[in-house]
């Protein structure tokens, strides 16, 4: 009784924030010993009290900073900056009450009313035009009681989206007022409303200068390259609604702000021709209602502009269309950004659900915009209602697809579901959902591949439908039988086993032992090179490690290799083990949609409209700007502007140092008059250009200046300090300092890709906009056209104007300047920009030519899975048929499909000539090493990270998780980060023996085989190198990308010839090698090495000290580079000693984390085997996806 009755004040008091009452009641609490009278309580009230004390101190301290800050700004100082440095000292104060839960009003009711006064002393200097808005939002983040994530950057952003002044800004300062006085607006809320009253305005502000008829003029700029059916569609919009049928018709006078102005228009909307037939039926609807949800939260009218409406009418009219042999089945729109993309999507999901019957997969590859949109239309969803069939009607579900940890986050919140819900009629959601939602058809019981007919595919951005590399996708499933099996494998492992102890420990009875046993020793080694908080974390709700994606922990990524580091560390006792059962063609699944449609910012090259009107048979068209249809109206692109002593637009320098030099030129001289964007070719790039830039800042006399003067936006610094990311984001675009000296000067901001594509730079100050606009200087041009679109779309926005000025590095287009025989144009004009991307387009091409026989075999195996699991799902049980199915999809890459066809018949009951196919035969998409007698197992490539993924791995939700994480600004190794492989050969006289089974001698099979591993499974920005030994070690070839010496690694190779000297300097060659290797700045960090060494002899002539290898064994103990992967061949009898070194060398490598194997042969016909052996032991495809 006494436990319930004596603790309840103390908790009281922390829950009110109350510092004077807990000080009074934790008075009566003095005694360290508590009565007798609490009995078994005793602890639960001695928890309390310690709790409140704890709670106390922390009080107080935080009442003590209040107050320390308020002393020094008693009086204000006279600095802006200075004052502003304070103001966010206070902000942080509040937010440390909040998040401790003390309640300052409540403690220090006056503490409160003057931190209103500075903030708004602050905001009144900092400001153009202080206004009553600018009070009303201070005095309402100042006593919200819950900020979360609203800092004080986000007030400064806001404060200046209402920086106006009162005269000529009344409308959208009442409207700002209004939402800020509401009492529901959460202040994180405000910066979004206030941005969606300004774009409003900003449309109603050219409203009536729109024309219909100009639309159309525009429209029909583009007819020359019109597919036919498209241009029947505009055509018929035109007739239907042209001129004089305008959805409202606005008279030059008329106004649009008042309640009864806007009522009219409303009215004007709803009501329907009487004398002709309505060409926009449900679209009337659609506007109808969003213009009353927008009025309702804004007191504002939204009108769609005409280029909208005749977009959509197109969208109605193909959607319509009965399609025939030849009609387009996907239709794609290039809406440019700013044009109200996210509502023809919403409009056009209505349409398809309410008019069609059907349902709507909306794809918004970018989570903030697709929380975004889907919050902005839920409310006009909700208005619609569904016809049922009967007369009758239901309302119209919407769901947004999001992570987990979201849900968990938000219980309760309706509309929300972590994948693809099949009874919802619209879902938002990321591409990743629309691969789980086929993948959980292929895992389900019914395994209904036919209901995509039923759903329409809207996609914004068509990147996804751009599949030019890795077009399938591999399913792994779990198999129980094998699970044990891997798991008495990790036990030999453990214990250090020998190869044929852990082959006896699984015998050979089931037809997958030996492959398991394969993989298990292969991923065991790659799960050793796993890193902590780079590959995976963590997990304390599943007591084990998950996989990293994206830089989240996805408890639902699979991968072998995780798996082992689980079982090594101690975290499992059980080795999950899954296979590739299912194989999924992306194009396909995207076939599969009754229609697809897609409004996109640029819809790429010829090539990728190539592919794309090909694989989906697609038809495009360009929606003109909203403000081209406008008379008087401005218009403006991003144009180059000449600038730096040779007032040029673009310059290419020969090096990094002389780049850096013109950037810093160009930069510092233009920030003068404009604020100064520079996107640089990574995020590497970028943090090394703010640390020079602020260095030629400090040459210039700006020292003091420097750090603020230059700031960085790199993915790096938004990883590290999202917080500082936000505010250099919010001070890019602004003034240098106060301006109390008379002119402004402006900032240069150094980004990366990521901040070149959908970052919005606000630029309101009207004397940039009259020298040209926010200034972008790229360092690198993309090579895809889509890409250098987006960075020209961060300036030149809505009505502003935007100019460029280019500073190129030539060494950064080395690659492309070789593969193309082009050198990279050095003229005033912008034809190295054009270049770059023409270099781009060829490569797109390329990549698209080679991948067309991978789609296809591809295409071939995902009809036939899509048999087996609809048409036989008992042979997923059958232990053989079961493993010549994951055969396949191991083995995929290189299988015609004619091949796969015959894979397929082998297995019992399947006859795929009765599968019909819409796969074409190109052949093998990758051709298998020569000589091969007996079926291939699952062929590899060589991996191309330090931690082990392949190269060809299609993860997408999940795969071999070590693969590291790429972003966009990884534009010249979009295969991700280069390998190095180093091949070490003998060419001494026992080379020169024709003892192989075949016409070519011991040294010459081993030239054949190295040039088709360069060929098949070596990239162009991987480094390649050759030693070859004999009586002496020569590098023949030093460690080069590919891509730059193809030209001459390659002839190289084939011209070496055996020498006709005894000797075998085998041991020194080996340490050269790993010297080479071990260079410092040879790769990037992460980078793996290989080393694939053969001889045919014992090693005679090396040098004394190392005649035993001793020197090669201390490297690898002391020295070894990172990374480091290991395979020996050798050939003949070798001395047992010299066995010996050569295993002491692979355990080193293998203890130290890396691969590594002896492959020791009898004799000389078995070389060529050997090579493919090495292959198969330097990547394998054994992961695969599961449902995100």
């Amino acid at each position: 009784k006494h436990a319930l009755r004596a603790p309840p004040p103390l908790q009281a008091a922390m829950e009110l924030g109350d510092l004077g009452l807990l000080e009074s009641e934790l008075r009566k609490w003095t005694t360290d010993v508590l009565p007798d009278r609490f009995g078994d309580c005793k602890g639960v009230v001695e928890a309390v009290i310690k709790l409140a004390r704890e709670r106390l101190v922390t009080w107080r301290g935080v009442q003590l900073t209040l107050k320390d800050i308020l002393k020094e700004v008693e009086h204000l100082p006279v600095n802006t900056v200075l004052l502003m440095e304070h103001c966010q000292r206070l902000f942080r104060t509040l937010k440390e009450a909040q998040l401790t839960k003390l309640d300052i009003g409540r403690s220090n009711p006056g503490a409160i009313e003057r931190v209103c006064e500075v903030l708004t002393a602050w905001q009144e200097r900092a400001m153009c035009h202080s206004n009553k808005v600018h009070r009303l939002i201070v005095r309402k983040v100042v006593n919200c009681s819950q900020l979360g994530s609203f800092d004080f950057t986000d007030l400064e952003i806001c404060l200046r989206l209402v920086d106006r002044a009162e005269f000529g800004s009344e409308v959208f300062l009442s409207r700002a007022q209004a939402i800020v006085e509401d009492e529901s607006t959460h202040p994180k809320d405000l910066r979004g409303l206030l941005g969606h009253v300004e774009t409003m305005l900003f449309f109603l502000k050219y409203s009536k200068s729109e024309d219909l008829k100009l639309t159309y003029t525009e429209f029909r700029k583009q007819a020359s390259k019109l597919d036919g059916f498209v241009a029947g569609y505009l055509s018929k919009s035109e007739r239907e609604y042209g001129p004089g049928c305008e959805l409202v018709r606005l008279t030059p006078g008329q106004g649009l702000l008042g309640g009864d102005e806007v009522a009219q228009v409303l009215e004007q909307i709803r009501r329907r021709p009487f004398d002709a037939s309505d060409c926009l039926g449900l679209f009337r609807d659609i506007f109808y209602h969003w213009a009353v949800v927008m009025r309702s939260k804004f007191e504002l009218l939204v009108l769609p502009h005409h280029t909208q409406v005749v977009c959509l009418l197109v969208f109605r009219y193909f959607l319509e269309a009965k399609l025939g042999g030849t009609d387009p089945r996907a239709l794609i729109a290039q809406v440019g950004t700013g044009e109200g993309k996210s509502m023809i999507i919403a409009a056009l999901a209505i349409f398809v659900v309410v008019a069609l019957g059907k349902k709507a997969h909306i794809v918004v590859d970018d989570e903030t915009l697709l929380e975004r949109d889907f919050g902005t239309f839920k409310p006009l969803f909700d208005i619609f209602r569904v016809p049922t069939g009967k007369g009758g009607t239901r309302c119209l579900s919407a769901v947004l697809c999001v992570s987990e940890e979201r849900l968990a986050a938000e219980q309760g919140r309706p509309g929300l579901a972590t994948r693809l819900d099949p009874e919802a009629d619209i879902c938002y959601c990321e591409a990743k959902h629309v691969q789980s939602y086929y993948a959980s058809i292929a895992r389900g019981e019914k395994r209904d591949f036919e209901g995509y007919e039923e759903r329409v595919l809207i996609l914004d951005e068509v990147d996804a439908l751009i599949i030019d590399e890795e077009p399938n996708e591999a399913f792994v499933y779990p198999n129980t039988d094998l699970s044990r099996m891997a798991t008495k494998v990790a036990m030999c492992l453990s214990a250090g086993a020998s190869s044929e102890e852990i082959a006896a420990s699984v015998g050979n009875r089931h037809p997958a032992a030996e492959r398991l046993v394969r993989e298990m020793s292969k991923e065991w080694a790659r799960g050793r090179q796993l890193k902590t908080g780079e590959d995976f974390v963590y997990s304390r709700e599943m007591g084990r490690y998950c996989s990293l994606h994206s830089g989240r922990a996805n408890p639902k990524d699979w991968s072998l290799a995780l798996e082992c580091r689980n079982f090594q560390d101690d975290l499992c006792s059980d080795i999950l083990f899954q296979e590739r059962l299912f194989v999924m063609s992306r194009p396909r699944v995207f076939r599969k949609y009754h229609r697809i449609l897609g409004l996109s910012g640029s819809i790429g090259s010829e090539a990728e409209r190539r592919y794309l009107r090909d694989t989906y048979r697609a038809a495009f068209f360009e929606v003109p700007p909203f403000l081209k249809t406008c008379h008087g109206s401005p218009f403006h692109e991003a144009v180059p502007v000449g600038l730096g002593n040779q007032r040029r637009a673009v310059y290419v320098e020969a090096t990094p140092e002389a780049q850096l030099a013109r950037l810093a030129e160009v930069a510092l001289e233009a920030r003068e008059r404009v604020p100064v964007l520079v996107i640089a070719r990574d995020r590497a790039q970028a943090d090394h250009l703010v640390d020079r830039l602020r260095a030629a800042a400090c040459s210039r006399g700006l020292g003091g200046l420097s750090d603020d003067l230059v700031r960085s936006l790199s993915r790096t610094l938004y990883e590290t300090d999202p917080q500082q990311w936000k505010e250099n984001l919010n001070r890019s675009t602004q003034p240098l300092g106060d301006g109390a000296s008379g002119g402004k000067s402006w900032r240069v901001t150094v980004t990366d890709p990521r901040g070149g594509r959908g970052t919005d730079y606000r630029v309101d100050d009207h004397g940039v906009d009259n020298r040209g606009g926010l200034l972008l200087i790229p360092t690198a041009v993309p090579t895809s056209q889509r890409d250098w679109r987006q960075y020209l779309g961060r300036t030149a926005r809505q009505d502003r104007r935007g100019q460029f000025c280019v500073v190129l590095c030539a060494a950064d287009y080395a690659s492309l300047q070789a593969k193309y025989g082009q050198p990279l144009p050095n003229s005033a004009g912008l034809e190295a920009i054009e270049s770059i991307i023409s270099w781009g387009d060829r490569e797109a091409a390329e990549r698209i030519r080679g991948s067309a026989a991978l789609y296809n075999s591809g295409v071939r195996v995902n009809e036939l899975c899509e048999e087996v699991f609809s048409r036989h799902p008992h042979l997923l049980h059958e232990p053989v048929s079961r493993e010549r199915l994951v055969d396949i999809c191991q083995r995929l890459r290189w299988m015609s499909v004619h091949e796969v066809d015959l894979a397929f018949a082998s297995i019992r009951g399947v006859n795929p000539a009765n599968v019909p196919s819409e796969a074409r035969d190109l052949g093998r998409p990758v051709e298998p090493s020569p000589g091969r007698n007996r079926e291939p197992k699952a062929r590899l490539t060589l991996a191309t990270t330090g931690t082990g993924a392949s190269v060809s791995l299609p993860s997408v939700s999940v795969a071999v998780t070590s693969t590291p994480k790429m972003g966009p600004q990884d534009l010249l190794h979009p295969h991700g980060p280069p390998k190095v492989v180093m091949f070490c050969l003998d060419w001494s006289l026992s080379m020169m023996s024709q003892d192989t089974g075949t016409s070519l001698s011991r040294f010459a099979t081993c030239q054949a085989c190295v040039q088709r591993i360069l060929t098949e499974q070596v990239m162009d920005q991987d480094l390649v190198g050759c030693v070859v030994f004999g009586a002496s070690v020569e590098t023949v070839v030093p460690l080069t990308p590919k891509g730059l010496g193809h030209g001459r690694i390659s002839p190289c190779i084939a011209s070496l010839q055996a020498q006709t000297l005894g000797g075998t300097c085998f041991f020194d060659a080996v340490l050269q090698c790993i010297q080479q290797l071990g260079l410092p700045g040879l790769a990037p960090v992460g980078a793996p090495r290989w080393l694939v060494c053969l001889t045919d002899g014992d090693d005679l002539g090396s040098r004394r000290e190392n005649a035993r290898g001793e020197q090669v064994c201390k490297m690898l103990e002391v020295g070894m580079p990172a990374n480091l992967n290991m395979i020996m061949i050798t050939v003949g009898r070798l001395k047992e000693t010299n066995l010996r070194v050569i295993d002491c060398w692979v355990d080193q490598v293998s203890a130290a984390g890396g691969f590594a194997r002896h492959l020791s042969e009898r004799n000389a016909t078995a070389i060529q085997q050997s090579f493919e052996e090495v292959a198969e032991c330097l990547a394998s495809d054994v992961g695969g996806a599961t449902e995100c």
